[in-house]
């Protein structure tokens, strides 16, 4: 019995995690190269501020380069250094390769995922 629940658990978060996954490329696009990092144009550019979110989450876009190249959030206390990476859906994304804190823009909404486990983080965030 308990070898069972353990499999269907299993199951139940592999089930989870391709679904965020599935969220992400739908949202996104696929993954880029790292070539493609920094060398980005965007119609609908991030914006600094504090961005407030679903289930009451929040974001401070901290910092924006000049170019576009970077930005500085704050999450739950932690800043973190994001670089842009080009899509090919043209929304904006920059991403930590090393924490795998990944924020998205798009025309309606911005989010946070943590690319690494597959999950959202922050989801309909709005400044």
């Amino acid at each position: 019995m308990v070898k069972t629940q353990r499999m269907a658990d299993g199951r139940l978060a592999l089930a989870r995690c391709a679904k965020a996954w599935l969220t992400i490329v739908l949202t996104i696009g696929l993954p880029a190269k790292a070539s493609d990092v920094h060398d980005v144009t965007r119609t609908d550019a991030v914006q600094a501020g504090l961005y407030r979110c679903h289930q009451g989450a929040q974001i401070i876009v901290k910092n924006i380069a000049p170019d576009r190249g970077s930005i500085v959030i704050q999450f739950k206390g932690k800043d973190y250094l994001l670089f842009a990476v080009d899509t090919t859906t043209g929304a904006a994304r920059y991403q930590d390769n090393r924490s795998g804190i990944t924020w998205i823009k798009i025309p309606s909404k911005s989010m946070l995922l943590d690319s690494k486990l597959g999950l959202q983080l922050a989801n309909d965030c709005k400044l």
